[in-house]
């Protein structure tokens, strides 16, 4: 269930950190913002379309790119986005400290429960991914609706810092 609203659930946590006093703009958050930036795209080129749906699905585990890495660089780069946006609205304060803390723990609980399913899964854990390497264009397409909703907060944030 929170698997399959987790956008929605993560708008709500946007809603709430925009109820936060705003701070003046802070450039530290740039260099975070960029470096989530080019997690996510990275991440997106090697994982395939089957992470976009609304329930947990898996027909190969991505191993090549971020993956060798990182066992979920997307939901490392949301939190590193997420925590630039904070920075930029609210500045260096705890309620930036509680967002990322609450953020956190949402993408960690939803990092598990993906970590279960993949263990219960039929398909084996050490699969070779079938998927091709995408192009960098095709990843930015095919995450256009977290971009929007990037975009629509760093223009939120900026109306409401005036």
């Amino acid at each position: 269930m929170i698997y399959k609203h987790r956008g929605l659930l993560t708008a709500l946590l946007g809603v709430l950190l925009l109820l936060l006093p705003p701070a003046p703009f802070e450039f530290i958050g740039i260099p975070f913002f960029i470096a989530a930036t080019f997690l996510r795209v990275w991440a997106r080129m090697h994982i395939g379309e089957h992470s976009r749906g609304a329930e947990l699905a898996c027909p190969e585990i991505a191993q090549s790119g971020p993956y060798k890495y990182a066992k979920h660089p997307l939901y490392i780069s949301n939190f590193i986005a997420g925590t630039s946006l904070a920075i930029f609205h609210a500045g260096f304060s705890l309620g930036t400290l509680i967002f990322c803390l609450v953020y956190g723990i949402f993408l960690s609980f939803l990092a598990r429960k993906e970590n279960l399913f993949l263990k219960s899964s039929p398909k084996s854990p050490i699969s070779n991914p079938q998927y091709p390497q995408s192009s960098v264009i095709k990843a930015i397409i095919n995450d256009r609706f977290t971009w929007l909703w990037q975009v629509v907060m760093l223009v939120l944030i900026i109306v409401i810092a005036d």
